[in-house]
């Protein structure tokens, strides 16, 4: 058979061929690494895919302390278990092992023993002669040193063994940064849960105390304001019932937002007549249009029966109809209006007075964020609590421009609940 010789044809592409196939294992390697997230698995995968491509025996990998002095962790390949039990204790970076540290930079030798630098082995530890050793820099410096002995098929590590270990290296350094930053980013998630849990917890805790507190309060001032027959209301126990009543609807909003803000809002799906739903919000707040001599006029183009959360429905137009009254001057008009358009029903809430400048369109539906904080009692919870339930019934919130003058609020609904 005729033997191949450097520089023909047949040389150069076999020369090619092994070239490119070291090179789809370097870059299957990398794949491999990068396929972990958790910092362990990276590093083993690391040393695992070092040992392969480059073809050594064993491999290690050694992570440095804070201060790149020594070595405070020793991830290894090729060992087998008992082996790693004999040789005892981990190397804490002494002799060639610490030299690569300090230079920080690629080193090779056909045979440990013969180095200046070396420092020997414990006893049990495997023969070895050939050395490479490559530094694993990241963005903030050094973290390792890649160690990989006893060449496969050579009697010592070559140039492209060791261009090859570096290029691995500077991959693996990427990767150990992304699993690092997602150790810390699932840490701090699970920090926010628990603050989260916690905070559910003084706050349920706090609504049920003040809850408690004030049942008896609001319940005797309930029967001095309304258990007149037509005499005079004591003007104190009016105070009394209007605060209680208005703490109560500030205890249902935080516990609303609370849990609207951590998804445990399920709504609860029914047939609704959209006029009847329009009829119910007049109603529920007409005493309130009364004292400032508005009028509530409700107007739907629809007859379609709506599926979603009658309950949820319903504290979203009061909610609404209560901002409009709360802005709107007295004797002024506020409009409820329904029509169906492209499978949804909108509804409309209209309302004259001074309008939503456009820049705070979005800002209005924040937690405790009012445009206008001289229009009297709010607490800045109606309209984002709003929004949310419309999200949570798979629709949307927004505010307009009035023609004339004035906010108009949008509710969409789909007409029948979003697939889950």
């Amino acid at each position: 058979m005729k033997h191949l010789e450097a520089g023909t044809p047949v040389a150069s592409e076999h020369e090619a061929t092994r070239i490119r196939e070291r090179f789809e294992r370097l870059l299957a390697a990398g794949v491999a690494i990068f396929a972990h997230h958790d910092l362990d698995h990276v590093l083993q995968e690391l040393v695992d895919a070092g040992r392969e491509v480059v073809r050594a025996r064993y491999a290690a990998l050694g992570v440095l302390s804070p201060d790149g002095q020594s070595l405070v962790q020793f991830v290894t390949s090729g060992f087998d278990a008992a082996t790693v039990q004999r040789i005892g204790d981990p190397p804490r970076g002494r002799g060639l092992l610490g030299h690569v540290i300090h230079e920080a930079k690629p080193i090779r030798t056909a045979d440990i023993n013969q180095h200046p630098q070396r420092y020997g082995f414990p006893p049990n530890h495997p023969p070895m002669k050939s050395f490479l050793g490559v530094p694993v820099k990241g963005r903030v410096g050094v973290f390792g040193n890649l160690y990989l002995t006893e060449k496969l098929d050579a009697a010592e590590f070559s140039a492209e063994d060791e261009a090859i270990a570096v290029l691995l290296a500077g991959q693996a350094a990427v990767a150990i940064e992304n699993a690092r930053l997602y150790g810390e980013s699932q840490q701090l998630i699970g920090q926010i849960r628990t603050m989260q849990r916690q905070r559910d917890l003084f706050f349920a805790m706090m609504n049920h105390e003040l809850r408690n507190a004030l049942t008896a309060v609001y319940g005797w001032a309930e029967r001095l304001v309304r258990g007149k027959s037509g005499g005079p209301i004591d003007p104190a126990a009016r105070e009394v019932y209007e605060a209680a009543d208005h703490t109560i609807v500030l205890l249902n909003n935080f516990l609303d937002l609370m849990r609207l803000d951590s998804g445990k809002v399920r709504p609860v799906w029914r047939d609704v007549e959209v006029d009847t739903a329009l009829q119910r919000a007049i109603v529920s707040s007409e005493p309130a249009a009364a004292s400032k001599q508005q009028q509530l006029r409700a107007r739907s183009r629809t007859f379609t029966t709506l599926r979603t959360d009658p309950v949820r429905l319903d504290q979203i137009l009061v909610n609404l109809v209560s901002n409009a009254i709360r802005h709107s001057p007295e004797k002024a008009r506020i409009d409820l209006q329904a029509d169906e358009r492209d499978g949804h029903i909108s509804f409309a809430v209209i309302d004259r007075g001074p309008g939503v400048p456009f820049e705070l369109r979005e800002r209005i539906f924040e937690p405790f964020e009012r445009f206008d904080p001289h229009s009297g009692a709010g607490t800045g919870l109606g309209l984002p609590i709003s929004r949310r339930l419309a999200e949570a019934l798979g629709g949307t919130l927004i505010v307009e421009e009035t023609a004339g003058g004035g906010a108009t609020f949008v509710l969409q609904l789909p007409l029948a609940p979003p697939q889950t």
